[in-house]
């Protein structure tokens, strides 16, 4: 009887399809595509992050005394005026928001023998509020004036404070109003405040200049430049690896187009917020490795398929 020969030739074409498949698959198999980062000269810039609010240099309460008092400073909580005894107030010559010149007429108030006393501002400034009314006593607070003059108030971390300087720029920013303006540091706490439980120093920021619609009070947010340096190499922090000493993967292409990934040592310098400045290790138009993009296959699932039922 003669012999089927088909599962034999059935089983040679099995074997020269899977040694075919071995030598095409790489062919089809998709090419890494790497997220790169060309090295050339550029700015590192490390900042210190603060946190505070825009404010008015000086708040004078005036009452019925001659001279009033400094209640507030660079936006320093208000303190309470008391000004002696409980006097009547004859009438209020302002009106809240006015901007009002030195030797401007403010109210008048009767003494203690019922004469009638005048108060004048001392310097121009503008009407933030007003306590009383004309006919009632009073021994506290009539009006205060701010000095209208801005100055942004900002506190940040001890272990920064060492790294703000007297003349550093700031980029300042008022989120009530999503508007950016800048800033320069004027003046360094030197004692410390606890601020929700953390040890922090104020920080004066002096502005030229406010964007339309702030407002004294307004929480701010600045980014101190407290380091920079320009015209060096650096690279992006997200492309450091390495444990023991720093390294960078980098992109190689040959004339053919054929691609290699190359580790190499480098030394760093500046760290930024975003950047690491390279001393040593690295030359311009070095192609470094900053992320690998491309899809990913989906999981594979073993069993049987959805909705199938299993025996008992």
């Amino acid at each position: 009887m003669r012999k089927k020969r088909w599962p034999i030739v059935l089983g040679l074409l099995i074997a020269i399809s899977a040694v075919g498949a071995i030598f095409v698959a790489p062919n089809f198999a998709p090419k890494p595509e790497y997220e790169t980062y060309e090295v050339i000269r550029t700015e590192v810039i490390k900042t210190v992050s603060a946190n505070g609010q825009l404010a008015e240099t000086e708040l004078l309460s005036y009452g019925t005394a001659a001279q009033p008092i400094l209640s507030s400073v660079n936006g320093s909580p208000a303190a309470p005026a008391q000004f002696g005894a409980a006097l009547e107030v004859e009438s209020i010559e302002v009106d809240l928001g006015e901007l009002v010149e030195s030797g401007q007429l403010l109210f008048t108030y009767l003494d203690q023998l019922g004469r009638e006393v005048e108060v004048e501002a001392i310097d121009s400034g503008v009407v933030r509020s007003i306590d009383t009314s004309a006919g009632l006593r009073t021994a506290t607070s009539v009006l205060t004036i701010g000095s209208d003059e801005p100055i942004v108030s900002v506190f940040v971390s001890e272990y920064d404070a060492d790294l703000v300087k007297l003349g550093q720029i700031a980029n300042v920013e008022l989120d009530a109003i999503n508007a950016e303006f800048s800033g320069e540091v004027l003046r360094v706490g030197q004692v410390a405040q606890s601020v929700s439980g953390i040890k922090q120093y104020e920080v004066l920021l002096q502005v030229s200049k406010l964007p339309q619609g702030a407002r004294f009070g307004m929480s701010a947010t600045a980014e101190i430049e407290v380091e920079t340096k320009a015209d060096v190499f650096a690279v992006p922090l997200s492309a450091l690896v390495g444990e023991d000493e720093p390294q960078v993967d980098l992109l190689r292409v040959d004339q053919d187009g054929n691609q290699s990934v190359e580790r190499v040592s480098i030394e760093l310098g500046l760290f930024g917020d975003s950047y690491a400045e390279v001393t040593k290790g690295l030359s311009e138009g070095d192609q470094v490795i900053t992320g690998i993009s491309g899809t990913i296959p989906g999981p594979v699932n073993f069993g049987p398929p959805p909705g199938a039922r299993q025996s008992d």
